[in-house]
């Protein structure tokens, strides 16, 4: 865990505080705290009572629910520029997740207070704060569902049609972390997963190169009913 003078410019770069001024910037620097992790390491654990919010820099950080058998589901995938924690600002609760790096990952942790103040003084970032918790929970909804209302194929047509500029008609798509990780956030076991992807394959729909997939028909995986 470091600190480092180059903070105030971090937060800068990222869309949710560039409505701060360079003071408020510094403030929120105070306190903050650098965190590099490696691959797989656990920031905290479900119950953990957090002092701040978490903004990954770069790296991939999952945020998860496991079962007594060890299975897990992925709440959440944040990636450069997400933040997660931000309950802990409001609520005071326990941590209703795992947090894990996912990849070697930097993340910054701000302060519970320096946030609220900053908030209470700058009414465009408390608004932004508030808007990104919209959208994460409309997301929490609508993977939700995707869980309960689509097929195994539907669920992964529609996790590869999401990543897919929403103009193109086809796309040449790299995942960004394993097949078994999509499954778990997908709520699926990680063969169905396998035999959904060969699915859409035999129906001219993606064309499989490993960790590398040619979207053939975006129009077609986008209202997939299969």
């Amino acid at each position: 865990m470091t600190r480092h003078h180059h903070i105030p410019e971090m937060l800068a770069s990222q869309p949710v505080f560039s409505c701060l001024d360079g003071d408020e910037l510094a403030s929120l620097a105070q306190g903050a705290y650098e965190h590099n992790f490696d691959r797989n390491c656990f920031l905290y654990q479900k119950g953990a009572v957090l002092q701040g919010m978490h903004l990954v820099i770069n790296g991939q950080i999952k945020l998860m629910l496991s079962n007594p058998a060890g299975a897990e589901k992925i709440v959440l995938m944040a990636g450069p520029g997400d933040t997660f924690g931000e309950e802990a600002l409001f609520t005071g609760r326990p941590s209703p997740v795992t947090a894990q790096a996912n990849k070697e990952s930097l993340v910054l942790v701000l302060q519970k207070a320096a946030l609220r103040e900053n908030m209470h003084r700058n009414q465009g970032f408390a608004d932004a704060l508030m808007a990104r918790m919209g959208e994460r929970m409309c997301l929490l909804i609508e993977n939700l569902e995707t869980c309960v209302q689509r097929s195994s194929a539907q669920r992964v047509a529609h996790f590869l049609s999401q990543r897919a500029p929403e103009e193109a008609s086809c796309y040449d798509l790299e995942l960004d972390m394993s097949k078994s990780t999509i499954a778990s956030q997908l709520n699926l076991a990680p063969e169905t997963f396998s035999r959904a992807l060969s699915r859409l394959s035999r129906e001219g729909l993606i064309d499989l190169r490993g960790r590398n997939i040619t979207l053939r028909n975006l129009d077609s995986l986008r209202t997939y009913e299969g």
